[in-house]
């Protein structure tokens, strides 16, 4: 090297000793280009391959452009002028001095450097490229190195040329570096800006990236105002759900392919089945490659059914030699590039942090050893301040990319969970619940990407182990030993710890899972439950589930504190087994040196295994949460049956089943259709028509293939929509609910709109057809909701219409309209292939073709002409229901009573003799006779047939009063019921706080902070006593060595460091276990609260809150107060009590720090005041935006069926897409805020250790020991300021989890369930009725709905009530029960004031029959008497009367049969049935009737008709009439009118006056 020197060496020892810094010429030659060259040339390969990949667009050229470039071409004249200058004047002036070889290399390489990056420049603008951090690292490196050469010119030879030459270099590279801070403008001034700004970072330049100065912008906005979600920037492109999605679809189904092909390894010999090792499938002569067909594509064509893959194949599912798809191995496959990246980072952090001990060994040994500072002390101090600094940017940023990361893996998992619920199976759904799958996304999801934020710790724990150990064996020999003799019997701690707590998350996830299942099912039927006065039952059970909850996470508190104490106090055990080992073995003395450089190391070690316990505990439970997902995942397909139905061009038909049989679940060996062989040409409309549960709607199913196939196949050819017996509704407005996603045309919405009987709805609606439909369509009635439903379908043009039973929820005359209007053969489908499930004969005349089924069978099939000619089924099907009704719902419409008159004379003439005897001989009479009943008074009729209860409308459909009751009243003028979730504004409120720490204990909090401070105190006396112990002289004396008393002292100054360790560890076990038992005491309280609370709001809390946003609070919040909160707040209590010990100790040992301390504490308060808002309101919206996710989520969960129909995944998919982007772009803004407060927070630290080690260096008075421990204390001021600055950041966001509990924790209650004054046991034991004056509102400051009713109604008596839209009928329900309160006036049963006693006192002795049948995924038992009451004898003999005994002894289990979720598993008539039996055991002297037969066919209506009949006779009963017909045999007529009673008597005298409200309403519905 001294060759091409010039005979100067590198580097010289007496360089430190010196008075100032004076580096060799050789050294001054070199290190200036080699370092900043050296870096380009490190670079150049990732630089390759990220321009590659980059695709973005070409940025104009600009000045900025211009100038870097130029400067760049300047810098290199400048090399040229100074080698010319060097040849004629000299080397550096001197013309004696001959010019070193190693001067021409090192100039020549920062030549080509400048050029190089003058190329790249343009490269990056042509590529797109807005700013490189290659190329500002290297103008920074170049700035740093380029200073040592000019201190010496400019003390050395100011005016040398050659100098010259390099202040201008310095210039030009000092301005480079400016320049290369900025960015170049990647758009075209006169380009304007549409949609939402792309996020900042995205174009902001590396200075602004590295000091988060793009976020300033948020922060002052935030502290300006309350922020709106459209306020926030784009989401990032790299976290956009879309690519995001896409990608892991792709590698789990590369990992499914993998799976499938690895378990298929089987001999060369071919099996029954004719499968071969190879992958190869042999049909006949001809072999078919399994690799090039998916699961669906390879089985149809080449398998016979019995040969499909199914749990009875042993072949094809033998789990015992299949490998499961793994999902955890797709998650890092396609991240684990990202994850080394950020782990690359985190180890440059780690590396800075630890050469910070070395430095501060040997800042202590200067002050040791010297009097007055030098030079390389103050270098050392400031090179401990920039070490610091670049831990701290390697940190954060590090911190950055795994955020991303978890965060990306979050959206991806929820979008593969949202697209699996379209393709899963419907027996699948018996696992999989809704609530399930709510879990899995709000709770799984989250807990993974928490998990994976903070796994990139794992990565450089090894690396700071083996490296602490390495430079504590230095100082300290063998006694480093000891050290790691702790750290290993931590790790064996802590792996039995991790075992364990796998163990308990997953009994928490399993009860979790439970609890927020039966939650979803309360809040869909809590008016029912209400009714019913169950609520204490699901009360009692959600509190047991949660008490199981409870039960795990004490016994997790239990481990985990054990853990901590494992982890936190660490530093004791390991220092105090090596100092033991080193007073006993080393021969060298006890220094400050030694100890204070242990101890830093040892504090540097804590870090990471204080982290580790979270980390590893978050991924534990990661490992359980994404076992969950990729089970969830694996659950068998539609798909694999949905492949079947194809769309044929070619063919004739428009639907085909050949040889078809299904099943609903193919594990229960049951077989719901089979033999099923049809053709339907296009065009056709087609009835399907048959008893209750003989498989009308599994046909359609079966078409949809929501059915698995287990022979035949289904062929569909076009379009498909379908409108459900069950109507799905959106919590979208009434126009979007049918435009469906579909461009609006105006002349086609208005014409499908009158012709859908909606025209007059939209007219007596607050906004029209802008009105906002509630949660599953609460504010409307069930008619408008079916005519929705079946104006989207009509809308969306389909080539075929599978309508299950579109008219059971309407009347008569809208029913005619509908049929003649749209479905039936002059109607807008008029040309299209239409599936009618209906109950109703009166169609079938018009349809072109019948098909019957029975039991699973298609029975007949044909036109009407021709299964009446043969007298089969459907003859003894029509006869049956024309002679059980009677007369139908329809007897009020003269053209039906003409049609079922003709269809009768039909039946009886084309009968056999067999038949015609059995008519005549049994219980049907002669045609004569038939039409003379015909021809009955309507009273006596309409007695005889109650059916279908539904709302008087006009002809042209008036709604409903529960439309007015619900909608008009609660609406607000723009239409809009549901309101958007908002958000508190300003500080969490102090109160929330204090609540929280009253339900911990007041008590139990003090004297938990009490043990704090004991642990703290007594961890820096243990400090101060090592100093103490370095201090001593006598033991410092190496000649005392072997003495007595030099024995004796060590032992003393060990024993007392070892008894105040111990102390501290017991005050510590003392400050976790109040502290954590607090916290379960608390958060259970909070849950508590809140579910008393939830079930004691009144009905009109849950009509204006969608569940979802409840869930959210049981689920996402619940689990935040249970799981992260407690780890999160006791972080920030140990790390804010060590900041101020900190404090302290640092201002004792090195007072002048406090000139730094006070200005720094006081930026410290400022900033992160100035930020809280920030964080406050970025989690508060991020939590408004996941509530919407959520209820999304929970909404498109109940309609996948019709989603599938109507083939709008994609549009769905698209929505939730959107909806994802927006939260995650609220979470990467709350998360990044920490990388920015943290920036400047811990700069702030770093400027309290560049203070202490300034001062500890020019203090002439500090002792070796005291500076030790002075700087061992600031080091973990850093450490403690950014863990409080985090810890603060993320208390924020859970404080409003916190905050939003404590919300529904206090909403108003409705009356008390029982009162001091209690009525007799036998009340009511007559049934009367009495209003007085009686007013009433659905909630404060709306209009009343009930003006001053009075009337009393005699016990036994049948009442009608009946009205136009508004009158108030709905509502007297609602009065009677209270889910309404009295404004004025009372109501009176047998002379008690119902408002006097509890509400189970009034509830539990009013039976009610509802329109909508709520069914609970509980066992059949459960359902019918949920808190016990009766015996199994009286719940078979209400089967009995109901007529379902016969079916619930069939089924598996008896009375403790599953009915699935919501009922599933039972038809819809079977479900009105078992509300039926629910009446029949909650038998009462009061009934009521609200629709109760609206939606099963004639037989089901004829068994409750005759039930209520005979089991109710003695019971005053109200029937809120919406048809005129279905109560005019009653014995009064209740006439409401605008909330008051018009009219209140008998038919016959209400009639009489036509001038009255009633005689109008039955003119209207042609009864006279």
């Amino acid at each position: 090297m001294s060759s091409i020197c010039g005979n100067s060496s590198i580097w010289s020892d007496e360089q430190l000793s010196a008075s100032g810094p004076n580096f060799t010429d050789c050294f001054r030659n070199i290190v200036p280009v080699c370092i900043p060259v050296g870096w380009l040339i490190l670079s150049l390969p990732f630089y390759i391959y990220n321009i590659i990949k980059r695709q973005r667009q070409q940025i104009p050229l600009t000045l900025l452009s211009i100038m870097k470039t130029v400067l760049c071409f300047v810098a290199a004249f400048l090399c040229l002028a100074d080698i010319s200058v060097n040849r004629s004047l000299g080397y550096r002036c001197d013309s004696f001095t001959e010019t070193p070889l190693i001067y021409y290399i090192c100039t020549v390489f920062q030549l080509l450097a400048v050029i190089y990056v003058a190329i790249i420049t343009q490269v990056n603008r042509h590529r797109g490229v807005v700013t490189s951090w290659m190329l500002w690292i290297f103008w920074l490196l170049s700035f740093v190195v380029n200073i040592i050469p000019l201190l010496w010119n400019i003390t050395n030879q100011p005016k040398c040329v050659n100098s010259i030459f390099h202040y201008v270099f310095f210039a030009v590279i000092l301005v480079q570096l400016v320049l290369y801070s900025f960015t170049d403008n990647p758009f075209k001034d006169e380009y304007e800006h549409i949609g939402k700004m792309e996020c900042p970072e995205t174009y902001s330049s590396v200075v602004s990236k590295i000091l988060f100065w793009w976020y300033n912008p948020v922060v002052s906005m935030c502290y300006k105002k309350t922020i709106a979600k459209e306020d926030l920037w784009d989401n990032l492109p790299c976290l956009k759900a879309e690519p995001v999605v896409a990608e892991i679809q792709a590698s789990w189904r590369d990992e499914e392919n993998r799976s499938t092909l690895d378990s298929r390894q089987f001999d060369n010999k071919p099996s029954k089945n004719g499968l071969f090792k190879t992958g190869y499938y042999e049909i006949g002569n001809e072999s078919v490659n399994l690799q090039k067909y998916d699961h669906c594509q390879m089985i149809q064509p080449h398998l016979n059914s019995s040969e499909i893959v199914n749990d009875s194949n042993p072949t094809l599912n033998d789990k015992s030699c299949k490998e499961e798809p793994s999902l955890l191995k797709c998650v890092v496959k396609l991240y684990g590039y990202e994850w080394l990246r950020a782990c690359f980072i985190q180890i440059l952090s780690d590396t800075a942090m630890l050469l910070q001990p070395l430095i501060l060994a040997l800042i202590v040994e200067e002050v040791q050893i010297t009097d007055n500072y030098t030079w390389y002390s103050v270098v050392l101090a400031i090179l401990l301040f920039l070490l610091c600094q670049l831990q701290l940017v390697f940190y954060l940023h590090a911190e950055q990319l795994t955020l991303r990361l978890a965060l990306k893996i979050k959206t991806a998992l929820m979008g593969m969970i949202y697209k699996k619920t379209f393709r899963i199976k419907s027996s699948e759904k018996k696992t999989y619940t809704a609530g399930e799958i709510m879990t899995l996304v709000s709770v799984d999801c989250q807990r993974i990407q928490d998990a994976f934020q903070f796994t990139q710790q794992l990565s450089s724990f090894c690396i700071v182990l083996v490296v602490g150990l390495y430079e504590l064996w230095k100082p300290m020999g063998i006694s480093f030993l000891g050290c790691l003799g702790v750290i290993l019997l931590i790790f064996f701690l802590n792996t039995i710890f991790g075992k364990l707590l796998q163990g308990y998350f997953e009994d928490i996830f399993m009860y979790k899972g439970s609890r927020i299942k039966i939650f979803n099912e309360v809040m869909n039927g809590i008016k029912l439950i209400k009714m019913y006065t169950w609520e204490p039952f699901f009360l009692t059970k959600i509190k047991n589930i949660r008490r199981k909850e409870i039960d795990v996470l004490k016994k997790i508190s239990r481990v985990t504190i054990t853990n901590l104490l494992c982890v936190d106090h660490s530093p004791f055990f390991m220092n105090l087994f090596m100092v033991l080992i080193f007073t006993f073995v080393s021969q060298q003395p006890y220094t400050a040196k030694n100890a204070f450089l242990a101890l830093s190391i040892l504090n540097i070690l804590k870090f990471p295994l204080n982290v580790i316990p979270f980390t590893l505990g978050g991924i534990a439970q990661a490992s359980v949460s994404i076992r969950r997902i990729g089970k969830f995942l694996q659950s068998p397909e539609i798909d694999d049956y949905k492949c079947h139905v194809k769309s044929q061009s070619s063919s004739d038909f428009a639907v085909t089943i050949s040889n078809g049989k299904f099943t609903w679940d193919r594990s229960c060996n049951q077989v719901t259709l089979s033999g099923l062989n049809t053709e339907i040409r296009a065009g056709k409309l087609v009835a399907v028509v048959g008893l209750v549960g003989s498989g009308k709607s599994s046909l359609l199913s079966s078409i949809l293939g929501e059915m698995e196939k287990l022979e035949g196949q289904v062929h569909v050819q076009g379009s498909v929509s379908y409108v459900s017996q069950e109507p799905w509704i959106q919590n979208l407005t009434i126009r979007d609910n049918i435009l469906y996603g579909n461009e609006y045309v105006d002349r086609k919405y208005k014409r499908v709109v009158k012709n859908c009987c909606l025209r007059t709805d939209f007219n007596i609606l607050p906004g029209g057809d802008e009105t906002e439909l509630g949660e599953r369509g609460i504010n409307v009635s069930g008619g408008q909701k079916q005519r929705i439903n079946l104006a989207r379908a009509v809308y969306c043009d389909s080539d075929i219409y599978l309508m299950d039973d579109p008219l059971s929820a309407v009347d008569s005359h809208v029913g005619k309209d509908l049929f003649d209007k749209v479905i039936g053969p002059n109607g807008m489908l008029k040309n299209k292939t239409r599936f009618f499930v209906t109950h109703g004969v009166q169609w079938l005349p018009k349809v072109d073709e019948i098909i019957v089924m029975d039991n699973g069978k298609i029975s007949e099939h044909g036109t009407y002409e021709r299964l009446i000619s043969n007298n089969g089924a459907f003859s003894r099907f029509l006869m049956q229901h024309l002679v059980e009704e009677d007369t139908s719902e329809d007897g009020d419409d003269t053209e039906f009573q003409q049609i079922k008159d003709e269809m009768f004379e039909r039946v009886t003439v084309t009968s056999d003799g067999g038949m015609s005897d059995t008519l005549t001989s049994d219980c049907v009479m002669s045609d004569e006779e038939y039409k003379t009943q015909r021809t009955r008074s309507r009273r006596t009729l309409a007695r005889q047939n109650s059916r279908k209860l539904k709302r008087q409308m006009s002809k042209d459909c008036v709604s409903p009063e529960q439309q007015e009751s619900q909608t008009s009243k609660q609406f607000k003028k723009d239409g809009v019921l549901i309101q958007d979730e908002t958000s508190e504004k300003g500080s969490v409120k102090l109160a929330v706080i204090l609540t929280y720490i009253k339900s911990m204990g007041v008590l139990v909090t003090l004297m938990a902070f009490f043990f704090l401070c004991v642990y703290q105190g007594l961890g820096i006396y243990s400090n101060i006593w090592i100093t103490y112990w370095t201090s001593n002289l006598y033991l410092l004396n190496a000649s005392n060595r072997n003495t007595d008393i030099y024995y004796e002292e060590k032992t003393y100054y060990l024993g007392l460091y070892a008894l105040i360790g111990i102390l501290q560890g017991i005050g510590f076990i003392l400050f976790q276990g109040f502290i954590v038992n607090g916290f379960i005491r608390g958060t259970n309280r909070f849950h508590s609260k809140i579910l008393n609370s939830i079930l004691r709001s009144p009905m009109s809390f849950f009509d204006t809150t969608p569940t979802g946003r409840i869930i959210n609070r049981f689920s996402g919040d619940i689990d935040i107060l249970d799981d992260r909160f407690p780890r999160i707040c006791n972080f920030f209590i140990i790390s804010l009590s060590t900041l101020i010990s900190t404090m302290i100790v640092i201002v004792m040992k090195t007072p002048l720090v406090m000139v730094v301390i006070a200005p720094v504490a006081v930026l410290y308060v400022v900033f992160i005041k100035f930020y809280l808002p920030t964080s406050r309101q970025l989690k508060r919206t991020e939590a408004v935006t996941r509530s919407l996710l959520l209820s999304h989520y929970s909404e498109t969960i109940n309609g996948t069926s019709v989603i599938r129909a109507y083939n709008s995944e994609e549009r769905f998919i698209d929505e939730v897409y959107k909806r994802l982007d927006l939260n995650s772009s609220f979470y990467f803004a709350a998360n990044t805020g920490m990388g920015w407060i943290g920036m400047r927070i811990q700069t702030f630290g770093n400027l309290v250790v560049l203070a202490a080690a300034l001062f500890a260096v020019l203090s002439t008075s500090l002792s070796g020991a005291d500076a030790g421990l002075s700087l061992t204390y600031a080091l973990q001021i850093i450490v403690s300021m950014n863990a409080v600055v985090q810890t603060v950041s993320i208390l924020q966001m859970d404080i409003i989890s916190m905050e939003r509990v404590d919300e529904y924790s206090k909403l108003q209650p409705e009356a008390t369930w029982i009162s001091n004054k209690r009525p007799v046991d036998d009340w009511p034991a007559n049934g009367e009725i009495e209003f007085l004056n009686y007013k009433t509102w659905y909630r404060e400051g709306l209009d009343l709905v009930l003006r001053g009713v009075s009337c009393n109604i005699k016990p036994g008596e049948k009442i009608g009530v009946v009205g136009r839209t508004g009158a108030g009928k709905s509502s007297l329900t609602m009065a009677l029960y209270r889910l309404i309160e009295r404004v004025d006036g009372c109501i009176k049963i047998d002379g008690v004031d119902i408002a006097a006693i509890g509400l189970h006192d009034l509830r539990s002795k009013i039976s009610i029959l509802p329109q909508d049948p709520v069914i609970f995924s509980e066992p059949l038992r459960t359902n019918l008497d949920p808190s016990s009451k009766f015996t199994d004898s009286q719940i078979w003999r209400a089967l009995e009367y109901s007529n379902l005994k016969s079916f619930i002894t069939s089924q598996y289990g008896d009375l403790m049969s599953e009915v699935g979720e919501s009922g599933r598993d039972l038809s819809v008539g079977q479900r009105q049935l078992l509300c039926l039996t629910r009446t029949l055991l909650h038998k009462t002297k009061i009934l009521l009737l609200d629709e109760a037969t609206a939606a099963v066919d004639m037989e089901t209506d004829k068994i409750i008709q005759q039930t209520i009949k005979s089991h109710f006779s003695e019971c005053t009963v109200l029937s809120i009439a919406h048809r005129i017909n279905t109560v005019i045999d009653y014995d009064r007529i209740m006439v409401m009118d605008n909330g008051v009673i018009a009219e209140f008597d008998t038919p016959e005298t209400l009639l009489q006056n036509k001038e009255g409200v009633f005689y109008s309403l039955a003119k209207e519905a042609n009864l006279i």
